[in-house]
């Protein structure tokens, strides 16, 4: 896939995972802490891992 716009996804998980903690309650921010960290470490991965670039010269 396209590293741009896995880069583009992981990014807007990241934006959502980050504005989600003014609105999630302090009960539940330590599980929210570690499974989002999770998914969103899962997301910048694999821009690395997944992503090509269009052209290999570009």
């Amino acid at each position: 896939m396209d590293r741009k716009y896995l880069a583009y996804i992981a990014l807007v998980l990241s934006i959502i995972y980050g504005g989600l903690f003014a609105v999630i309650g302090e009960d539940a921010r330590t599980g929210y802490a570690a499974i989002g960290g999770i998914v969103v470490g899962i997301a910048w991965v694999s821009v690395g891992v997944l992503g090509k670039d269009e052209r290999p010269d570009a």
